[in-house]
């Protein structure tokens, strides 16, 4: 069975479009003419796991879902009803990919299905937080107030791991240059200096000889060292990305000075947001916590939540087994027994993840500055070892010549 895309007239003479399943193209006519359709345009999709679209395999990405999540909640807030909401945004909306899936719920809302019903179906593209929002929206009858806080939530998401990308970025592309610069060196410009010092006689200094041999080597294994790098890494990235490993890792750099100061901002970040924006919507507590154990992304943070959603399920609060897992700092304990027992936990996660987020900015630009000045220091020490080593036996031939 394939799925067709279908442009079709009613007996009134409006336009109707949809997709639907069927072996052939001449099924599809068949079917149209048997809903007292006029087929205007019958087209075959593509499979969405196609080539083009292998990056799209698990999650559509924060800055798309809040655009999405933006665009829809402004239309049900102008009183367009949900299903031209859905039609517009599958020809409107960036994103190849939502264009494609929103096409498919538009043609199952039509014919009955409520959004929130389709969207599961579709869990590997949207994440179960969107997933279990939109559909205690559609409950409440409050889906355009709700899409409106998705879009905030998955725009500071967004900028969050921006802000973690970009502080990054400066010393990975440091580290390449200094390789690459130090690898042309080593090949290109050391060599020639090679006879000039074996017919001088002298006995080279010590930093020369050492350069001299890291040339030497270079030339004869320097693309095997490279490769061996780069697998090593490779195998290094499969084994910290799954299972036993990935916890392990992560439990490694929660113990790092600087790095755990950050990591820690970040989980109680995401845990306080997404905890927040849930018992707002009106989700209980069990079910959101198992959906906030999902988007903390580090695997001792949620082997530990799991812990909190069991002390939960059983009608406990979670203000003591949290502060039992040892992870989450002492304001965010306090902040979660305050709205406890005032009943408003879910404003005092928000207002917690606020605060959290204007730490962890903090953090970054401090890491920001740090690095840079050493990586700089860690770039120019390199090339003036190169540089170094290479001028002392100059200055001793011309000390002889001399």
């Amino acid at each position: 069975m394939a799925r067709y895309r279908y442009v079709a007239k009613n007996m009134e003479g409006n336009t109707i479009r949809g997709i639907l399943e069927a072996s052939s193209r001449s099924d599809v006519y068949r079917l149209l003419r048997e809903r007292e359709y006029y087929p205007v345009k019958v087209e075959k999709l593509v499979q969405i796991t196609d080539t083009k679209d292998i990056r799209f395999s698990n999650k559509v990405k924060s800055r798309d879902i809040a655009v999405l999540c933006k665009q829809f909640s402004t239309m049900l807030r102008a009183g367009i009803p949900i299903v031209r909401c859905i039609d517009i945004l599958s020809k409107q909306l960036s994103n190849r990919l939502l264009c494609r899936v929103f096409a498919e719920i538009y043609s199952e809302v039509r014919s009955g299905k409520t959004l929130s019903e389709s969207i599961a179906q579709r869990s590997r593209y949207f994440p179960s937080l969107m997933v279990s929002m939109v559909e205690a929206g559609e409950a409440s009858g409050t889906l355009d107030e709700v899409l409106d806080n998705l879009a905030l939530h998955y725009e500071k998401d967004h900028k969050l791991k921006q802000k973690i990308k970009n502080s990054m970025t400066y010393p990975v592309i440091v580290l390449v240059v200094a390789i690459a610069v130090v690898y042309f060196l080593l090949t290109t410009v050391v060599p020639t200096f090679v006879g000039i010092f074996s017919r001088s006689g002298a006995q080279l200094p010590l930093p020369t000889r050492v350069l001299l041999s890291l040339s030497d080597f270079t030339l004869k294994y320097g693309v095997f060292v490279l490769l061996l790098i780069a697998m090593a890494a490779f195998l290094f990235y499969i084994a910290i990305s799954r299972g036993e490993g990935r916890y392990k890792w992560h439990k490694l750099l929660l113990k790092v000075p600087v790095v755990k100061n950050i990591m820690i901002q970040s989980i109680s970040t995401r845990f306080s947001s997404t905890l927040g924006i849930l018992l707002r919507t009106g989700i209980p507590l069990v079910a959101a916590m198992d959906i906030v154990k999902k988007v903390v992304s580090n695997e001792v943070a949620r082997k530990g939540l799991e812990h909190v959603q069991d002390m939960a399920q059983k009608g406990g609060g979670i203000s003591q087994p949290l502060e039992q897992l040892g992870l989450f700092p002492p304001m965010l304990i306090q902040m979660v027994k305050v709205g406890e027992e005032s009943g408003t936990l879910d404003e005092m996660l928000l207002k917690t993840a606020e605060f959290y987020e204007g730490e962890l900015e903090a953090s970054l630009t401090r890491l920001t500055t740090l690095l840079e000045p050493l990586v700089v220091v860690f770039l120019g020490g390199i090339v003036a070892f190169i540089v170094l080593s290479i001028a002392l036996p100059m200055f001793q031939m011309t000390s002889f010549v001399g």
